[in-house]
């Protein structure tokens, strides 16, 4: 008898029970708001420490958390391109820094664009950065983190679920240059782009021969389970690269973490 009301009891215990998510007191705001959005039935997410239970995140606070990420977002964003801006690109490269999963990401770089902007004005030097951020959005899929670091720099970053598709990424990466290489001639005027070049000042008031504008790009595959590596090394890697992929062919440089 004892053994049946004991059943019925856990029977009863167990309609009651809800999936709850759980995350440790370290995690950070991108993980706890991705780890809730995942369980929308849940009331909250439990937080532990050293493995054992620390407290409970309720769901309005977490709501709240999402609200403050949200004006974070509004304030980062770049008033020209609507993409996000540094302190969002921080984060991501925090958390990659962070993950034992493996990424890709890549710094962008327009060649030539003071030239550009000096001989054609800033007004279309802003059409070129819509330009560019507008080619990022068409030829990249929808869950790749896209932002605009400022100027005629660029990034984007995106989880590797599948080292066998690296060409794949790659490629995709291709098509921008090209098609902003392509693109961007539309903007000179028939005699600059017969020529293939502008007459300009550089940067130390020589006057000397620009090629029309194109893209470079820097970059760098992590790998999964990797052992501890900060975000400064991240920068440093993609910042050194982007000197190097401007003197590749298809100007694009790619290194992998080991």
């Amino acid at each position: 008898m004892s053994l049946l009301l004991n059943e019925q009891n856990n029977s009863k215990l167990e309609n009651l029970l809800h999936p709850c998510g759980h995350a440790d007191i370290n995690s950070n705001t991108t993980t706890l708001i991705e780890l809730f959005a995942n369980n929308p039935e849940s009331s909250g997410i439990i937080i532990t420490k050293n493995s054992g239970y620390y407290g409970f995140l309720s769901a309005k606070a977490i709501i709240n958390m999402m609200h403050q990420e949200n004006m974070i977002q509004a304030r980062d964003q770049n008033p020209l391109t609507k993409l996000p801006g540094n302190t969002m690109i921080e984060k991501y490269i925090y958390k990659v820094s962070q993950s034992s999963a493996s990424y890709l990401l890549c710094y962008f770089d327009l060649d030539n664009f003071k030239a550009f902007n000096d001989v054609y004005g800033f007004r279309n030097g802003d059409r070129i950065i819509q330009l560019f951020a507008d080619i990022m959005r068409k030829e990249l899929p929808k869950d790749v983190f896209k932002a605009h670091i400022g100027g005629d720099d660029f990034f984007v970053a995106w989880e590797n679920k599948d080292f066998t598709h690296n060409s794949f990424d790659m490629k995709m990466i291709e098509n921008i240059l090209e098609k902003f290489a392509s693109s961007a001639k539309e903007f000179y005027n028939k005699k600059d782009k017969e020529n293939g070049y502008i007459i300009s000042k550089n940067r130390k008031e020589q006057t000397c021969r620009f090629p029309l504008l194109t893209a470079s790009a820097s970059l760098l595959i992590t790998p999964e389970k990797k052992s501890f590596i900060s975000e400064e090394h991240i920068n440093t890697i993609l910042s050194c690269q982007k000197k190097v992929a401007k003197n590749e062919p298809k100007h694009l440089a790619v290194s992998s973490l080991i």
